[in-house]
C-alpha cells in the first residue's frame, strides 16, 4: 500500500473514530449531535474538495515543468551530440589531408 494511501485510510478511521466518539460521549440529543456529524461530514468533503483540486493543479503544473525542462535537455543534447558530429568529421578531414 502506498504512502498516500495509508495516510488516507488513516484519516478515514482517525473520522469514523472521532464521529463514533463523539455519538457515545456527545452530552446533547442525539438529533443535534448527528446535525453536528452531518454538517462537519460536509465540510470535510468540501475540504477534501478543494485540497484534490489544489493538488491536481499542482500536479499538472510540475508535469508542465518537467516536461519543459525535458524538451530543453533534448534539445540541448541534440546540439551537443550535432557538434560533436560536425568536430569528428572536421578531424578526420585532417587526419587524411
Amino acid at each position: 500500500m502506498s504512502q498516500t494511501n495509508e495516510l488516507t485510510a488513516a484519516f478515514a478511521l482517525g473520522v469514523v473514530a472521532g464521529g463514533v466518539a463523539a455519538l457515545l460521549l456527545a452530552p446533547e440529543k442525539g438529533e443535534v449531535t448527528r446535525k453536528r456529524l452531518k454538517d462537519g461530514a460536509i465540510q470535510l468533503a468540501k475540504r477534501g474538495e478543494t485540497l484534490t483540486g489544489e493538488i491536481r493543479e499542482a500536479t499538472a503544473e510540475a508535469m508542465k515543468v518537467a516536461a519543459n525542462t525535458a524538451r530543453k535537455q533534448a534539445e540541448a543534447l541534440k546540439g551537443a551530440v550535432a557538434e560533436g558530429a560536425k568536430t569528428y568529421r572536421e578531424q578526420l578531414e585532417h587526419a587524411h589531408v
